[in-house]
């Protein structure tokens, strides 16, 4: 199976990846690996889409991210064979990831500098997401945040489509991503049902007009 994260590297590095990765199926519901594992292997997420999901220092678990095909779960597992998961991943569809265990990776880092590279490209496009959320936390309005993680859902599910694209999270889920409660969240997408831009389902938010979506991040 061919990985677009992995045509930077050269043939011989990616060959080598390939070569000891391990395709792994996930139903709808099915957890990649619990906050807490130890991190043995590294995930590259091939087909699907995942909720990324922590603890609260209150116990309650809130979704921090959905990633799709192209991201890395478990990159930590890349730095120490004795880290931790400090998140669960938990698959939103039938979900293929190809894992690569830390020893492999170990060994194919000596063997293949680019592989470094590579890591610190994936830990540096982490350290800028944490940073412009954190921003966006300070000074976005939360009505527009919760706008922002619609449009930014949008493009995980069905990129630059311009078509209906259907969002299978709760408004619940909707608000956690946008660190929002759940009357703001409520309010805001029933203001966007009301002006044409989506449709609330049963468990799912189906976004109708893109493009206004993308119009109302910058009312």
């Amino acid at each position: 199976m061919e990985l677009a994260l992995l045509s930077v590297l050269p043939d011989p590095a990616r060959r080598a990846v390939l070569a000891v990765a391990t395709r792994r199926r996930f139903a709808r519901g099915e957890v990649v690996f619990h906050e807490g594992d130890l991190a043995e292997t590294v995930h590259l997420l091939a087909e699907g889409r995942a909720a990324v999901r922590r603890v609260t220092t209150a116990g309650d678990s809130v979704i921090l991210a959905v990633v799709g095909p192209g991201e890395v779960l478990g990159e930590m597992a890349m730095l120490s064979p004795e880290a931790r998961r400090t998140t669960t991943v938990v698959a939103l569809e039938p979900t293929v990831t190809m894992t690569v265990a830390f020893g492999d990776l170990h060994r194919l880092r000596r063997e293949h500098p680019a592989l470094d590279r590579l890591l610190l490209d994936l830990l540096a496009r982490r350290v800028r997401r944490l940073s412009d959320h954190l921003l966006e936390a300070l000074h976005v309005p939360v009505e527009q945040r919760v706008v922002r993680r619609l449009d930014a859902l949008c493009r995980t599910y069905d990129g630059a489509v311009a078509g209906p694209t259907l969002l299978p999270l709760t408004q619940a889920e909707i608000g956690e991503l946008a660190g929002a409660s759940r009357p703001v969240t409520n309010r805001v997408l029933r203001r966007l049902e009301d002006e044409g831009v989506l449709r609330l389902r049963r468990g799912a938010v189906e976004v109708v007009d893109r493009a206004a979506l993308t119009r109302a991040i910058s009312p």
